[in-house]
């Protein structure tokens, strides 16, 4: 049974939905069939019933009872071999008439099929083709009770027939009982015609409705398919090119958005990984270049002890950098993945705050620049101190970068909405408003004011952005160029991870 539904499922749509169509349609078919089949059957019954009502009714109206004779009056045609110009007398037994040799007729196929009795059941007249039935005593005994009595008999041949029998009264008292009968064979061929009919059908409107279904299949799946042609055409260098959207807005219509929009994606990954790419080669190339130079001076010219020691010193410096950089790299390509899993702990956020104030004065001092803690509330939230405090450090090392000599950088944390709220302020040269969606971006550097910086990876906002993501909370900025810029962080108080942090 399961090897069989595997084999199903491998088959391509077009041929699944042709098959679950056929399957259908088959059932429909046998269930109109089977409907269509009753109710002929029904109809025709109930034909066969009227036509006995009426011909009974038809002889009942030529019979009549008079001083206990029944007098048999224009329906000769519906009775043969009776005379009815001579009455019959009341328990009377009419002629039968018999055929050239002399035996009753008794085929029910044959003539009428039209019997009368008296009231005590005595036969008055019985057609020829009659003696070929039995009957129950119900349909004599009903009809006298005032209840019509219709029913089906077999003949002694095994043929059905059906019978009609009725109570003949004359001025409402009951002289006698009449039964009328037909054979159902016509009945039984017409309904076997329509079997043979339904058989020979049936096969042939399934057949026909395979090939429609297949065909409207192929039809309705051929969008899909060329969509399908197109999108594989669409290479990792080609993504600028996009799948056609159709004009009718339908199923296709959504999926050639839904591929245009995977594929904007697709580019626009593919580009930032180009561009960071560059950008990491970039980086890691300026500090390689410089120690290169000094080695290259130092090597080409006497140097003093002095002057060595200086070189080494410049090494140094731009191998530290060079280092960090790495690191943010890892840091960030471990972000990537969700390898970089944080500790939950109780933080005093505030405290935080003023440690990497006092440790970052010394650079603001340096740079001309007033760093200033204000707004302090005791913040309690649960998270990863060593990742808060390099949050903490890259907005604020990002507000010294970007503030001229004379500015002021300030601190700021509240509670606000149950939310803990780190505000970070500074003097400097603002960002444009067009860059602001982009400066979490790893390696960017709006142009103008803020790209005189050389120093700096890129990487400082965008490691900050992931510490906030992280924790479950949010950055927004509003920043007016040459007036300076408002770096708000809002994290939760309360994180309901027990064990980790996780982006």
């Amino acid at each position: 049974m399961m090897k069989h539904l595997r084999q199903t499922r491998s088959l391509g749509i077009g041929v699944q939905l042709t098959l679950w169509y056929t399957g259908i349609f088959a059932l429909l078919i046998l269930l109109f069939s089977l409907i269509f089949y009753i109710t002929m059957q029904a109809f025709l019954a109930s034909g066969v019933d009227s036509a006995l009502q009426l011909r009974a009714q038809q002889i009942a109206g030529g019979v009549s009872s008079e001083n206990n004779k029944i007098v048999i009056q224009d329906v000769t045609g519906e009775l043969p071999g009776l005379d009815t110009a001579t009455p019959l007398e009341h328990g009377a037994t009419a002629k039968q008439t018999g055929g050239s040799n002399g035996t009753i007729q008794q085929d029910v196929n044959i003539g009428i099929l039209v019997r009368m009795l008296d009231v005590k059941g005595q036969t008055i007249y019985v057609s020829p083709a009659f003696h070929a039935l039995s009957l129950p005593p119900i349909s004599f005994t009903d009809p006298l009770h005032g209840s019509p009595w219709q029913g089906t008999v077999a003949a002694h041949d095994g043929q059905q027939v059906r019978i009609y029998s009725v109570v003949l009264t004359d001025n409402g008292t009951a002289f006698g009982v009449l039964q009328v009968g037909e054979t159902l064979a016509q009945l039984t061929t017409t309904l076997q015609n329509i079997v043979l009919a339904l058989l020979v059908l049936v096969p042939f409107v399934l057949l026909l409705g395979a090939f429609g279904s297949y065909w409207l299949a192929k039809r309705a799946f051929r969008p899909m398919l060329y969509l399908t042609r197109i999108a594989r055409e669409i290479k990792a260098g080609d993504l600028h090119r996009r799948v056609p959207v159709p004009l009718h807005k339908d199923e296709v219509y959504d999926l050639a958005l839904t591929l245009n929009e995977m594929i904007e994606r697709l580019d626009q990954a593919f580009m930032q990984q180009r561009r960071f790419v560059a950008d990491a080669s970039h980086e890691l190339r300026t500090p390689v270049t410089v120690i290169r130079s000094i080695t290259d001076v130092a090597l080409e010219e006497p140097q003093s002890l002095e002057e060595c020691v200086e070189a080494l010193r410049d090494i140094n410096a731009e191998t530290e950098r060079q280092g960090q950089l790495i690191n943010d790299l890892l840091t960030l390509a471990r972000t990537d993945e969700e390898q970089m899993p944080l500790d939950s702990e109780l933080v005093q956020l505030d405290l935080l705050v003023s440690d990497v104030v006092v440790v970052m004065e010394p650079l603001a001092v340096e740079r001309g620049i007033k760093l200033q803690f204000q707004e302090t509330e005791a913040v309690t939230i649960l998270g990863d101190t060593t990742h808060l405090i390099q949050m903490i450090m890259g907005l604020v090392d990002n507000a010294l970068t970007y503030t001229n000599a004379g500015g002021t950088v300030t601190l700021g944390v509240s509670i606000h909405a149950n939310s803990a709220r780190l505000v970070v302020r500074d003097t400097g040269v603002g960002i444009a408003e067009e860059d602001v969606i982009h400066i979490f971006e790893r390696f960017y550097r709006a142009d103008t004011a803020r790209s005189r910086v050389a120093n700096g990876s890129g990487l400082g906002l965008a490691l900050a952005d992931w510490v906030i993501r992280a924790h479950g909370g949010s950055i927004a900025v509003e920043s007016t160029v040459g007036q300076g810029s408002i770096f708000t962080v809002t994290l939760p108080l309360m994180l309901s991870t027990p064990s980790c942090l996780t982006p």
